[in-house]
């Protein structure tokens, strides 16, 4: 069925005529809707023709009037804000709307974007300090993203390599100032900020005595015990969670600094050993510190100094008890307002945080106008439907069916108001990022938001796109084929998720690319689209031949089913619905003078009070 405009619907599918009128009063007759149509292999009966003009006529004046009125408002209702134009020269505010929020949107997540890019290299560049700086044989092979890694990951073997490591955390720790060549310090509170804040000729990284360094903390996840009786072993499996101030003396940091093996006995008086006998015990173990570091690029156009505090945790991971200890770093990095007890500020407000401070004021105001708009439009709808319902049931002795009643639901509006909410929302934690008052979480959250009303702006103005002839050929195939589209994926989702759980059971051991349940979603997707094909046959281990045999037959039928028939049938559904759009007539012209007086507010009906009695409605505006 060709849909070539919103208001162009035959009046005989239903009884809320969306048809302008001509001239003259077009007849109203329709089918009755009290049965549902029904396929079947048979032609289906025709349903009985309702008239109803001849209902109208044997109604009251006042109700005939009524009638008239709520036709004529139904019919302005569903015309496009190009019909409304030339009908009654209404201006399209929320149209004007939408391409200025697109306008301004767009330019205020391009400066959101750079000052979010300049903040996750910070994060990236540190995180890749602390692993130099605190991971004993660290390489810059390492750094590098690289698929399928040329390297496995960083581990250790024995315990003798735990304490090597451990011996080169201590040292790192205690050399950070006098070796690092950055702005990192200890997080300590210094004693008077004013003082700090007034001399300009302090070093933001002035060197700490010794004593006043803070203390790292070790932190181990073990079970309660395990014994071994007449080579029996007996576990109790309790999870245990302690942790330990290494409060080391300069003596003892000195003795592990000429001597890796001296911090056996060290750890061993702090009731803390990694032997042979403790393999099975241990599943974790963290060493814990706290930093601070100052950002200040200038290369960027934010370029106001910032402090943040580093929450920097070395992870010893035996979980799986194997032997070999995996080592990795965690670290959680957050803005503070202080570096100990020295406020960071910039000489001025750069001329970028201005501009943005506008651009989040007009988003924020064209956002809550919209939303204003939309939300007011869905209320007089419900009312209006609220109106044809009332009428229908009372006057007509019938009942709108629930197709009809959700046409008067406009899906556009809904996300519009869906979109409006997530700018504001974003806005508001943007405006917040910018007064220095935030954390990795919010920076997150808010692109998120940001992100997603900016996408729903742009995908919004696509309904406007559809009222034009020559533009709306996307809109009226995507509205024509997603109804075939979906039951398709129905089926081809089932086969799917066949192919997805046996290439996990099966070739999940033998391939890192199915190795969970969602990488082997990943890898399946990509090989549909025809990417990764030879990557994902040579990761099939081949020391299992029939794994090897059994693979390799399973990626040929999952490649030759779905790209050869499951994307070619989707691609078919999608021509199959384009063929039928580009036929579709062009609406007729609603410009001529006698239109624009059958559909002036006079002569619609009255949304804002109701009756109880249909034949006095208020009449005017």
């Amino acid at each position: 069925m060709c849909d070539g405009g919103a208001y162009q619907r035959n009046a005989e599918a239903s009884p809320i005529s969306k048809s302008p009128p001509s001239q003259s009063q077009p007849k109203m007759v329709g089918r009755s809707r009290s049965s549902n149509n029904s396929r079947s292999h048979t032609p289906p009966m025709r349903e009985p023709m309702t008239n109803f003009d001849e209902l109208f006529e044997q109604m009251q004046d006042s109700d005939r009037e009524v009638g008239d009125r709520l036709r004529r408002h139904l019919q302005f209702f569903f015309m496009n804000p190009m019909e409304k134009w030339s009908v009654r020269h209404q201006f399209p505010w929320k149209l004007v709307l939408q391409v200025l929020k697109i306008v301004f949107v767009t330019a205020q997540l391009v400066l959101f974007a750079e000052l979010r890019m300049s903040h996750v290299d910070f994060m990236e560049d540190t995180t890749v300090v602390m692993r130099h700086k605190f991971l004993k044989n660290w390489d810059d092979d390492r750094d590098a993203l690289q698929y399928p890694p040329s390297e496995g990951r960083y581990s250790v073997y024995d315990g003798k390599g735990i304490f090597e490591h451990l011996a080169f955390i201590v040292d790192a720790y205690y050399s950070l100032q006098s070796e690092s060549f950055a702005s990192f310090s200890y997080d300590l509170t210094r004693g008077n900020s004013k003082r700090y804040a007034r001399d300009t000729n302090a070093s933001l990284t002035a060197n700490v005595a010794f004593d006043k360094i803070p203390y790292m903390e070790a932190c181990l996840d073990r079970i309660a015990n395990v014994s071994v009786y007449n080579n029996t072993y007996e576990f109790d499996i309790n999870d245990v969670y302690e942790c330990t101030s290494l409060n080391f003396t300069k003596e003892e940091v000195d003795a592990i600094r000429e001597n890796d093996t001296n911090i056996i006995d060290i750890l061993a008086r702090r009731k803390i050993t990694f032997h042979a006998e403790d393999a099975l015990r241990i599943s974790k173990a963290t060493i814990k510190m706290r930093l601070r570091t100052i950002h200040f690029s200038p290369v960027t156009s934010d370029q106001r100094p910032e402090c943040y505090l580093i929450k920097l945790s070395v992870v010893f991971d035996n979980s799986h008890h194997t032997g070999q200890v995996h080592v990795y770093i965690n670290n959680v990095i957050s803005y503070v307002n202080e570096c100990n007890g020295r406020v960071i500020k910039g000489d001025s407000i750069a001329w970028d945080t201005i501009i943005m401070g506008i651009l989040d004021i007009c988003v924020l105001l064209l956002s809550v106008a919209s939303f204003v708009l939309c939300l007011r439009a869905l209320i007089k709808a419900h009312l209006l439907k609220s109106r044809a319902e009332e009428f229908f049931e009372q006057a007509l002795k019938m009942k709108l069916s629930v197709s009809d009643k959700l046409d008067f639901l406009n899906l556009w509006y809904v996300m519009i108001v869906v979109n409006d909410t997530c700018l504001v929302i974003g806005t508001i934690a943007k405006i917040s990022i910018e007064f220095r008052d935030f954390d990795s979480d919010l920076f997150t959250l808010t692109g998120i938001l940001l992100g997603t009303g900016a996408l729903l702006v742009y995908v919004g103005v696509l309904r406007y796109f559809g009222f034009f002839s020559q533009y709306n050929v996307l809109i009226l195939t995507m509205k024509k084929a997603i109804p075939s589209i979906l039951r398709f994926l129905g089926c081809a989702s089932v086969l799917y998720a066949g192919f997805l759980i046996a290439g996990w059971v099966i070739i999940g051991p033998y391939s890192m690319k199915f190795r969970s349940l969602t990488s082997s979603s990943e890898a399946l997707f990509s090989l549909l689209n025809g990417d990764d094909m030879f990557a994902t046959f040579y990761t099939i281990n081949d020391s299992n031949t029939v794994i090897k045999v059994f693979g390799c037959a399973y990626i040929y039928i999952f490649v030759s089913l779905f790209i050869y028939v499951v994307l070619s049938l989707f691609i078919a559904i999608i021509m199959d619905a384009y063929e039928v759009v580009k036929t579709c007539p062009l609406p007729e012209q609603l410009n001529s003078p006698s239109t624009r007086a059958a559909y002036s507010p006079s002569n619609l009906l009255n949304l804002g009070r109701l009756t109880g009695n249909i034949c006095i409605f208020h009449q005017l505006y």
